[in-house]
């Protein structure tokens, strides 16, 4: 059947009358106050990235209740560069651990910054750091769909897709975790730069403009997830629709970010340039050839019907070609092939598609290449918006609406997964609310990770129930014998009960397995000083204050090995500094009054005896040292107070509280 022909102008005459309606509407809204503003409200309300934020915002609520967990209390909690003043500078130029005691290679300026002003206007509490990164999470997700609609996905296709980054349960980790703000971060400068790049390309410009390089670099100083950006923006270049530019145009676009990219790479290998790992030979190359298995395992936390778990850590394959391992490489092969395939198309499905794959790459090669493995669900939060956006895009693909039963079967099963993805993220939370919590979630599921059986064992070793947590850590052995963080606790538990001679030899296994671990030098230069072995512990600590001065750790063990070799005047600055920041140790603050006693300030030694006892009431010498502070005062009545609590301790037996009070004129009761 023939279609009707249109008389020769009709259309014209139809598009000016339409241009005229639509600025004699302009004209109207301009004549009635308020009339542009409740169009733009209108405009807003209809628009996806807001009821994404806004679920994206919604679902987290119950978060900010949570406390500070695992990595949180090195990076924030206790770390007192951080918290000081006039250390802001350094730690912008330092390893992203390096200030928490460890080593990384890890670059990220912008995430320690937003710490570092996080503390100072929330009092250092954990509810504004949660706080932040449920805002962080809801602007990511925003962005998100503002990127997707930048790159040409159709509204429906921008709905599914951030309705669905927003709950995704692979998120919990990078959102409820405050240490997983690096993830957020990165992600929301990426889709904004992206976004911007494609917006500077629509408007026909001659270069991108500041914003995306700027936004770029923001990324990259969050992440170093963003490096395949310059990719990324050579793909959208590739797949935009109209004809291809040329090699040369298209290299002028990208050379602004490459030059972005390089710089940034050339700092990152200065300031954190990495080191060697603590793996031995064969751990390594099976650490290496987990690389293959991390795709299906990212591939997998995208479902909500995934077994979620925090700090998920596959097990390493006993061989090389095992049937996992070929099935990672075989699924790489495949996703590479359809990215080409959609490439000599020029198919716009490419963007998304590359945004999945190529964010995964760099961890896939630090794996193979390193044997390091970081398969945690918080490294898909990037990648994930390429599986949204894709999934947007085939909901909502032309060939599927031409049939009705199946372009609905989509939209409902797209509904269902939004809805089973937001009830499985709230179902998560609870598992982030402390250490406990989460150590507990992953010996539920992840019986084969050593971490939840060491992590739960220090908590319980804390509680005083060491018989159980040295069953876990005899768990956690035979998972893992070479795991340097099991002699680590253990080194704990002696040190709880002034058992030097095992912390020694704990803390120094500990260092056989992994050099850099800096807890353990602490450990063990604390047990030489105990074991009054002060020519070693005097080489150990010059070393690490080398490495660390100002950290309160090192001050504090220093300042107690001065304080025993009779160096009182030099002791005290670094007790009452490292007193500052090590709120919860009775043993420094035991050695901040002795050492004020004997420079003849009975009043701060005083106050460093009653912190003691407030930390620790069965610190025996503590009460007869607070006795003696008191009698110097003056306080009879505090002195004999203290005399009556050190005499309820067994250890009164040695007979030490008769001669006090037989010294002190037998006022005590």
């Amino acid at each position: 059947m023939k279609s009707r022909s249109r008389p020769a102008g009709s259309s014209r005459r139809a598009e000016s009358l339409r241009r005229a309606g639509a600025a004699a509407g302009a004209r109207a809204g301009r004549a009635r106050p308020g009339g542009a503003l409740s169009a733009w409200l209108a405009t807003l309300l209809r628009h996806p990235a807001l009821w994404s934020g806004l679920l994206a915002a919604a679902l987290y609520l119950p978060a900010l209740s949570a406390g500070f967990v695992r990595d949180d209390h090195e990076l924030v909690e206790a770390n007192a560069f951080l918290r000081d003043t006039g250390h802001l500078g350094r730690l912008m130029v330092s390893d992203f651990w390096e200030q928490a005691g460890g080593v990384s290679g890890l670059w990220r300026p912008l995430v320690t910054l937003s710490y570092w002003l996080n503390g100072r206007l929330g009092d250092w509490q954990p509810g504004p750091f949660h706080a932040a990164n449920l805002l962080a999470h809801a602007a990511a997700t925003a962005l998100m769909v503002g990127l997707m609609l930048a790159g040409g996905a159709p509204r429906a296709a921008a709905w599914i897709g951030g309705l669905w980054f927003a709950a995704m349960p692979a998120h919990v980790e990078s959102v409820a975790w405050i240490a997983g703000r690096s993830d957020l971060l990165c992600a929301g400068f990426l889709f904004a730069a992206l976004a911007l790049d494609r917006r500077a390309r629509g408007a026909r410009r001659a270069w991108p403009g500041w914003g995306p390089m700027v936004l770029l670099a923001a990324a990259l100083l969050s992440k170093e997830a963003a490096a395949p950006f310059v990719a990324l923006v050579a793909v959208a270049e590739w797949t935009e629709p109209g004809p291809p530019r040329g090699a040369r145009e298209m290299l002028a676009w990208l050379a602004p970010y490459l030059a972005v990219t390089v710089v940034w790479m050339a700092v990152h290998v200065v300031v954190a340039p990495g080191g060697e790992g603590a793996l031995d030979p064969a751990t390594l190359e099976r650490g290496r050839w987990t690389g293959w298995l991390a795709l299906p395992a990212f591939l997998g936390f995208l479902w909500p019907g995934y077994p979620h778990t925090p700090d998920f850590t596959p097990a390493l394959p006993p061989a090389h070609w095992t049937p996992a391992a070929v099935g990672g490489a075989v699924l790489h092969l495949m996703l590479g092939g359809t990215l080409v395939l959609l490439l000599r198309r020029r198919a716009r499905a490419a963007l998304p598609l590359a945004l999945f794959w190529l964010a995964l790459l760099p961890l896939v090669g630090l794996a193979l290449v390193r044997g390091f493995v970081a398969t945690s669900e918080r490294v898909v939060y990037l990648p994930s918006a390429g599986a949204a956006w894709a999934l947007g895009l085939a909901v909502t693909a032309p060939a599927l609406a031409r049939w009705r039963p199946a372009a609905g079967a989509a939209w409902v099963a797209a509904a269902a997964l939004v809805v089973a993805s937001a009830a499985v993220t709230l179902r998560l939370l609870p598992t982030w609310r402390d250490d406990g919590a989460m150590f507990r979630a992953m010996i539920a599921t992840q019986p084969h990770n050593p971490v939840g059986f060491i992590g739960w064992a220090g908590i319980l070793a804390e509680r005083g129930r060491e018989p159980e947590a040295r069953e876990l850590l005899r768990r956690a052995e035979t998972l893992d014998p070479r795991r340097p963080e099991i002699h680590l606790a253990r080194a704990a538990m002696g040190f709880r009960h002034a058992d030097w001679g095992n912390v020694l030899a704990e803390a120094r296994a500990t260092l056989a397995l992994d050099p850099r671990q800096r807890d353990a030098q602490v450990f063990e230069a604390t047990a030489l000083v105990r074991l009054r072995r002060f020519e070693e512990a005097e080489a150990a600590l010059r070393a690490m204050l080398a490495r660390r001065p100002g950290d309160p750790d090192v001050a504090a063990v220093w300042g107690q090995y001065l304080l025993l070799a009779g160096r009182l005047g030099e002791a005290l600055p670094y007790l009452e500094h490292a007193a500052r920041w090590k709120t919860d140790d009775a043993s420094l603050e035991y050695a901040l009054g002795v050492a004020s006693d004997a420079l003849g300030r009975p009043a701060q030694a005083r106050a460093a005896f009653e912190r003691t006892l407030a930390l620790d009431p069965r610190y025996y010498d503590g009460w007869l040292r607070l006795a003696r502070a008191c009698h110097e005062l003056g306080d009879a009545a505090a002195r004999d107070a203290a005399l009556e609590r050190a005499g309820r301790l067994p250890e009164s037996g040695d007979g030490r509280v008769a001669r006090l009070r037989a010294e002190f004129g037998g006022s005590a009761p």
